[in-house]
């Protein structure tokens, strides 16, 4: 049975809620931690029910988390990491519903183990999908930006960090120079190439406070976090644009040494500004709508 396109993009979902829960636990907080269980759990449920409505299996009306082995037994194979995936329930359970803050290393440590049932369920329920294959590049709807991050996943995974970054960095400006025109941000101030030769240094340091806040406040409009922002600017290679659209390239330093989990928090970076800007549309269009 072949997955649809709605079981594919819900599986693509899921994975990015595993994307927030590990970002979420870099902040080192136990806030931060408590919203990585809380993404988690949202994230393995949302696999359940796609895995549920893919498999055709009649569910009760009312059922629960763990419900799901019980269920899916009666037809297929029992789903695996049960015990695990219990032991996650009742740490959601307790935080939501008694307030009891998760031990944060055992949060942690329930990561890897979240992505192996992933791997597995995908792999034993629809129909051999590679959980690891599956590329949030996909949940981006502008076509161009979507190529250029699928080059720069095949680029990094092939040994070619520069060229994977320099994608990453097209693929990021060629979604903020293509926003629609419904998407609401103040312009930056006009370049002083017009000024007076002798007011240029006066006004430069003024001018660029003003572009960093007109800048932050975008970011913020758009609900993007700025120290996200900041961190994929600072690994990010420079480029400037001609009137024509065409790049230009400067790179800043050498990738060689850059983790894969630098290139995964700029890749989920991208995605996650794409879906803001799609969130923002969205509203700014029907708010349009209803006047």
């Amino acid at each position: 049975m072949t997955i649809s396109s709605d079981i594919r993009k819900r599986l693509l979902y899921a994975k990015y809620l595993v994307s927030r829960a590990r970002t979420a636990q870099n902040e080192r907080s136990d806030l931060g931690v408590a919203i990585s269980l809380l993404l988690m759990h949202d994230a393995a449920e949302m696999l359940m029910l796609a895995a549920v409505d893919h498999l055709q299996i009649a569910m009760p009306k009312k059922w629960d988390f763990m419900d799901f082995w019980a269920e899916i037994k009666k037809s297929h194979a029992e789903p695996p990491q049960r015990i695990a995936m219990e032991q996650m329930n009742k740490m959601r359970v307790a935080l939501k519903h008694n307030g009891t803050l998760p031990h944060s290393q055992t949060v942690r440590d329930f990561l890897p183990r979240l992505d192996v049932f992933f791997e597995e369920i995908t792999k034993n329920y629809f129909d051999g999908v590679n959980f690891t294959e599956l590329s949030l590049a996909d949940l981006i709807d502008n076509e161009s930006v979507r190529s250029m991050l699928h080059q720069a996943e095949q680029a990094f995974a092939s040994g070619d960090k520069q060229e994977a970054f320099v994608k990453l960095k097209l693929g990021f400006d060629t979604l903020m120079r293509q926003l629609p025109r419904e998407v609401p941000l103040i312009k930056e101030p006009p370049s002083t190439g017009q000024l007076p030769h002798g007011v240029r240094p006066l006004v430069a340091p003024y001018h660029q406070l003003l572009s960093q806040v007109v800048h932050t406040i975008n970011l913020l409009s758009l609900g993007i976090d700025p120290i996200k922002s900041r961190f994929f600017g600072s690994i990010m290679p420079a480029v400037s644009w001609s009137y024509s659209g065409v790049p230009q390239v400067q790179l800043r330093h050498t990738y060689d040494d850059i983790s894969k989990d630098v290139f995964e928090t700029c890749f989920d970076y991208v995605v996650e500004v794409s879906l803001k800007i799609n969130e923002v549309f969205k509203a700014s269009t029907l708010a349009s709508a209803r006047k």
